[in-house]
């Protein structure tokens, strides 16, 4: 705040201490406010309600009526003129009880930057001004409300006149639909409706494919029984017929060229004519009322008519709704009878079966009215259910909500004492409020269905246990493979053919420890490559002679592969790390072997890393490498339909992945 804004904005300051008030004065003129001042609360207190300044600043502790009254006061004549406390007192207790009292700020004397002064008011001026727009937009809007809501209170008062005057004719259209085709409604639509009209005369007339045939009429002499297409030109009939559209004509002399429709009896010369549309809406039929009792017919006679044919038309589908409604309700007995299964229907709120077709006679020998209108706990003893209490639960469950009707099987003792077993799937049915209302189900018999299910369960059993010892049988024949091969390499004193035996041994044991799994999981169709993996190198380390500073990593997650494709990954692990442990730390003190094996959910991922000497891939991707076990793991990782890559870089590293899904 500026020099600019000189007497703008005008402080009152309530201070017993004379040399206080005067620097503030001088400090506040000097930026332009215009000062009123005060010695204490009570000549502060009148002199606000006297020239309601836009701020205070007021001293706690003064002669006569204390800050924080003084506060309090000037809080209750003005919610937005705001009061800064300016006060020798430094404690908490006095700062928060002035908060409480309605103070918008605290400063503490004396004040060694008057500045502070300055800013303090300049906000809280800002601050009062927003909060007083804040009330003008609050109370403008509480006008607004106010006056809206007298004009609605007023226009209910002009529409409740004309409700009164509906409800007879909603009352009579309800009636219409009770009736099953437009020629029983004739006798509502004319006498009740034409009676709200006012009107004596009148006549409803169906449309037929060669003319309009006359369904009711309140003044037989003067209607016509047919009137055939085409009919006259101009006439009020072909008029409503060609637009779809009610005609009003008060005064029919003044209707130039207007020609007569086919009758004849006016007693006045105005009338209306309505077309009565069909649930598509289309014109199935017209409705004239003439001869007013207090002619001519008005503009709001014809709001009456419109209302009127929209009833009819409402009627109308209700009554092809109904129809429906009934051929459906026909086609469910007739199948719901007919069908082999128990079919029910339970009312929560009633807590009885209300509906349970023949097929309980004949499945359980027993009577449905037995069931019927009854409960639960007496449905169960009827059918003489064995799992009495699983069915009561399932049921309770479907009515709390906790379940939401998933199919279960059960025993029951039939009335000639026959045991069987029986499939129930249920629904629960709920209201528009997400209550549920009704608990629809079928049972069906299974005995014939568990009887081949417990056979196949047999077989199953025997499957697995035969599969079983055969795995157990090749993973023997496997191992009396591996003790001939052993007793070859005792016999045998070359090294190069001795490594050959051993990297057959080798390989026969990665194929072994396939059918270990299988054989110690209860054929399980999957190997855990954890711990196969774990073991498939656990072996290579005990029949290799390895430098004893070599350390082995593994980092494999806990997934599982199928029969074949683990069968193939152990044996090119087989042949990367037994590479590795044989050649690749020649000449070292020690070393690091790392296998990973993972997956991103689309591929598996197999590396093999060494810290060795490197082997000499020459031209890899040409195929010329030499040794028999790169020619295997290639081969192998076709097999994979996979992809492989071989880099030198501080030792040996083989990287492949082929796909999760085959």
């Amino acid at each position: 705040m500026n020099r600019s804004v000189a007497n703008k904005y005008t402080v009152l300051t309530i201070e017993d201490e004379k040399s206080v008030r005067e620097s503030i004065r001088a400090h506040l003129e000097d930026y332009g406010y215009n000062v009123l001042e005060a010695e204490n609360g009570g000549a502060g207190i009148d002199i606000f309600k006297s020239n309601s300044p836009d701020a205070v600043l007021v001293d706690l502790k003064m002669p006569g009526i204390h800050g924080l009254d003084v506060i309090k006061i000037i809080s209750d004549m003005s919610e937005i003129t705001p009061v800064i406390v300016v006060s020798g007192s430094g404690e908490i207790e006095s700062a928060i009880s002035a908060i409480h009292n309605g103070a918008a700020d605290y400063i503490l004397k004396p004040i060694s930057d008057l500045n502070i002064l300055n800013r303090s008011i300049n906000k809280c001026i800002r601050n009062s001004r927003e909060r007083r727009q804040e009330l003008l937009y609050r109370q403008h809007l509480e006008d607004e409300l106010k006056r809206k809501s007298e004009e609605i209170e007023k226009k209910n008062r002009l529409l409740s006149d004309f409700n009164k005057r509906l409800d007879k004719i909603i009352n009579s259209a309800f009636s219409m639909s009770k009736n099953r085709r437009l020629k029983d409604m004739g006798s509502y639509i004319l006498e009740d409706f034409g009676s709200h009209l006012q009107a004596t005369g009148g006549s409803i007339y169906i449309v037929e494919p060669k003319g309009l045939r006359l369904v009711h009429t309140l003044e037989p002499k003067h209607s016509p029984e047919f009137l055939p297409f085409p009919l006259k030109i101009n006439s009020p009939f072909a008029r409503v017929l060609e637009s779809g559209k009610p005609i009003l004509v008060d005064c029919m002399e003044a209707e130039a060229g207007l020609a007569p429709s086919g009758w004849d009896g006016y007693n006045d010369s105005s009338f209306m004519i309505f077309p009565l549309p069909d649930q598509n809406g289309s014109v199935m039929g017209l409705l004239s009322v003439h001869n007013k009792t207090e002619p001519p017919f008005v503009s709001e006679d014809r709001e009456i008519g419109l209302l009127m044919s929209v009833f009819c038309k409402e009627a109308n589908r209700s009554m092809n709704s109904i129809e429906a409604l009934h051929l459906s309700e026909s086609r469910f007995r007739n199948l719901s009878e007919n069908s082999a299964a128990i079919i029910f229907s339970y009312s929560i709120d009633a807590g009885r079966f209300d509906y349970m077709n023949m097929s309980f006679d004949r499945l359980t020998g027993f009577s449905r009215e037995d069931v019927l209108d009854n409960g639960i706990q007496n449905f169960t003893e009827i059918m003489g259910v064995i799992e009495k209490e699983d069915v009561i639960s399932h049921f309770e469950n479907l009515i709390s909500g906790r379940s939401s009707g998933a199919g279960f099987e059960y025993r029951i003792v039939t009335a000639s004492g026959a045991e069987k077993w029986m499939f129930q799937k249920t629904a629960t049915i709920f209201n528009r409020e997400g209550l549920p209302v009704m608990i629809d189900g079928i049972i069906t018999e299974y005995s014939e269905q568990k009887e081949v299910e417990e056979k196949l369960k047999h077989l199953l059993e025997q499957k697995g246990i035969l599969l079983n010892e055969i795995n157990h049988r090749v993973k023997n024949n496997m191992q009396i493979i591996s003790s001939l091969i052993n007793l070859q390499l005792e016999s045998n004193k070359d090294e190069n053919s001795r490594n050959s035996l051993l990297a057959t041994e080798n390989r026969i044991a990665s194929m072994a420890l396939v059918h270990d799994n299988l054989y110690d999981t209860e054929f399980i169709p999957s190997i855990n490559m954890e711990s196969y993996i774990g073991s498939l190198v656990g072996n290579l380390i005990e029949t290799r002679a390895m430098l004893p500073n070599i350390n082995v990593k593994l980092n494999v997650s806990d997934l599982r592969l199928d029969l074949d494709r683990a069968m193939l990954c152990g044996l090119i692990i087989n042949e990367a790390v037994s590479n590795s442990l044989l050649h690749a730390f020649s000449g070292y003190d020690g070393g690091n072997v790392t296998l990973e094996f993972e997956t991103d959910g689309n591929y598996f991922y197999l590396n093999v890393n060494d810290t060795g000497s490197g082997f000499d891939f020459a031209d890899i991707n040409g195929n010329s490498a030499k040794g028999i076990g790169l020619d295997i793991i290639k081969s192998l990782v076709i097999q994979l339909e996979g992809h492989i890559e071989f880099r030198r870089n501080g030792g040996t590293q083989i990287s492949l992945n082929f796909p999760v899904f085959k």
